[in-house]
């Protein structure tokens, strides 16, 4: 439902996904402002700001979980100079306020009335700030102090250890290192523990990340909802006029290419059922190409219950108990090659009647259903599943836009690698492009046996 408006003559006029204009304005400090009016919505604001600094931005050995340490020290902002004043100021506004850090961006995306944008609103307990003057006061300038800082490194601590009660974190930080000995990408955007630990010890490493990451120049700010460019744009100027852009470093450690199937193992203190992970490299994300295209297929095409490799396990053999792919789609989008994983949970009383046979062979299966994509054409119905699919994920795709905050986050996602506005069309359009032998391709491409990373995890003493 989002497009570029463009005016063209109606012989040439293309076809259009999304009916709804989205508009971008570049302030002058680099901060690309982007209006979405969906004023059917009336009176909803989803206000939402994507920092490009995730784990990926933490390259400093012994440094790790800082990104996802400032999603907590964001909504600590002292406000007015008031400890907890942003939060108590957006909690008078009755908003939804949250935010979430991945890989490569931490997002924070609060929700309100259209009219509490404004500089002063009426609020319950009396006149408040509007979202707009407490977006730009914590992102312009944050305040925060040591005791802040390591009360939230304390509150990091404790979301590790409730995580770490799940094996899937210690799979995935083994998956990682094996995949990515020397990128960014080999630390899960929480942190190492050892790191998490030690964090409270680093709050000069702290105020460096914030003053380099949260730059104009690095952050996306999306409007969508009822919203007017025209009357809004000179308040946002206004608001954010006294943040300054900064050069971002890049990110220059790269991983050499692999050239043989990494394995790892965990070995788990409790009885949980055991797990196989089997992931792949796969490329840089680059909306409109035909591997990225692929990309948004694979979980159709392997983890669905429609897929083959899902019946065969799930209801042929019987041999696993669930199949996903670990993170869902966006996890392998990123801005260098990042991991898909495949994971199966298997049976504890299959495990203990065959052990190692058994986990070696649901590897197997996982593998060679990788593989068989290498001769998706071949198949008599490829045209025919291939249409399937791509009809699925244009409708299913477009049914997701179902609301101002969901619009915006999808687009914000995307609008990240080029800064397209009209890059949803564009993502879609790749897909209704890809043919049977663009699958063969890409699975001869990359899943093989030396783009391969193999984790398994089982019960101490099973």
């Amino acid at each position: 439902m989002i497009a570029l408006v463009v005016s063209l003559p109606a012989q040439i006029q293309p076809k259009k996904i999304f009916a709804l204009p989205v508009e971008k304005v570049t302030l002058e400090n680099g901060l690309d402002v982007i209006f979405i009016e969906m004023p059917e919505f009336k009176d909803v604001l989803s206000f939402n700001m994507l920092v490009l600094a995730g784990a990926r931005n933490e390259t400093e050995r012994g440094k790790t979980g800082f990104a996802h340490l400032f999603e907590h020290i964001m909504f600590r902002h002292k406000y007015g100079g008031i400890v907890n004043g942003y939060d108590d100021a957006i909690n008078k506004l009755g908003a939804f306020n949250n935010a979430w850090t991945w890989f490569d961006v931490t997002f924070y995306h609060p929700l309100t009335f259209s009219f509490n944008l404004d500089s002063k609103v009426a609020a319950g307990e009396g006149a408040a700030p509007g979202l707009l003057e407490l977006e730009a006061s914590r992102f312009a300038s944050l305040a925060f102090d040591k005791k802040i800082f390591q009360t939230e490194s304390g509150a990091v601590l404790g979301e590790y250890r409730k995580s770490a009660t799940d094996p899937g974190l210690a799979i995935e930080e083994k998956l990682l290192e094996l995949a990515f000995p020397k990128h960014s990408y080999g630390h899960t955007t929480i942190g190492y523990y050892q790191d998490v630990i030690d964090m409270p010890n680093h709050y000069d490493h702290a105020v460096w990340f914030y003053d380099t990451y949260y730059r104009p120049n690095n952050c996306i700010l999306v409007l969508a909802g009822d919203v007017r460019k025209s009357l809004l744009l000179p308040q946002i100027r206004s608001a954010f006029q006294s943040w300054r852009a900064k050069p971002i470093p890049d990110v220059t450690v790269q991983d050499s290419p692999q050239t043989e199937e990494k394995r790892g193992h965990v070995e788990w203190e409790s009885g949980v059922p055991p797990r196989v992970h089997v992931a792949y490299k796969l490329p840089a994300y680059k909306t409109g190409s035909k591997e990225s295209a692929v990309g948004q297929l694979l979980p159709e095409l392997l983890v669905s219950e429609s897929s083959p490799l899902y019946k065969k396990l799930r209801y042929e053999k019987k041999t696993a108990a669930r199949l996903y792919f670990h993170g869902g789609a966006a996890y392998y989008r990123g801005f260098d090659p990042r991991l898909v994983n495949c994971a199966a949970q298997l049976f504890s009383d299959q495990f203990k009647d065959r052990g190692v046979v058994y986990m070696k062979e649901v590897e197997r299966d996982i593998i060679d259903g990788f593989g068989d994509l290498a001769s998706f054409s071949s198949s008599p119905d490829a045209a025919r599943i291939l249409e399937t699919l791509k009809s699925k994920f244009k409708y299913d795709f477009l049914s997701a836009m179902n609301s101002p905050a969901a619009v915006a986050q999808a687009f914000a996602l995307f609008y990240r690698f080029e800064r397209d506005p009209d890059v949803l069309n564009k993502l879609v359009q790749s897909v209704q492009d890809l043919s049977p032998h663009d699958i063969d391709a890409f699975a001869k491409n990359y899943f093989v046996e030396t783009n391969r990373v193999v984790v398994t995890m089982a019960p101490k003493g099973m």
